[in-house]
C-alpha cells in the first residue's frame, strides 16, 4: 500500500497511524481483559483497517484473527495474541518511518 501513495503524504499518514494506534491497542487490551470479546473484535476490526492501509500486514493479520475470535466468542490464546500485537507495534512503526 505504501508504494502507491504520493511520497509527500506518507509522513502525515504515518504520524496519524502513530497517534491513533496506541489508543486502539489499549481498547483491544481493555476489552480482552474484561472478556468483552465482541467489543474486542470491533476494536480489532478498526485497527485492522488502519494497519492494512499502511501496509502493516503482520499487525493486520493478527487483528483479523482477533476480530474473528470476537465474532465467534473464542477466547483461546487471546492474551498471547494481544501481547504479540502490542509487542510488534514499535518495530512496525519504526519500519514505516524508515520507509517514508
Amino acid at each position: 500500500a505504501l508504494q502507491v501513495l504520493p511520497p509527500a503524504i506518507l509522513p502525515r499518514l504515518i504520524s496519524m497511524f502513530d497517534s491513533t494506534t496506541p489508543g486502539m491497542l489499549a481498547d483491544i487490551r481493555q476489552h480482552a481483559d474484561k472478556g468483552d470479546l465482541s467489543a474486542m473484535g470491533q476494536a480489532a476490526h478498526k485497527l485492522k483497517g488502519s494497519c492494512s492501509s499502511m501496509g502493516a500486514i503482520h499487525m493486520a493479520n493478527i487483528c483479523k484473527e482477533l476480530q474473528h475470535k470476537g465474532e465467534t466468542g473464542d477466547a483461546s490464546n487471546l492474551n498471547e495474541m494481544v501481547a504479540e500485537l502490542e509487542s510488534i507495534y514499535p518495530a512496525t512503526l519504526a519500519a514505516l518511518k524508515q520507509a517514508a
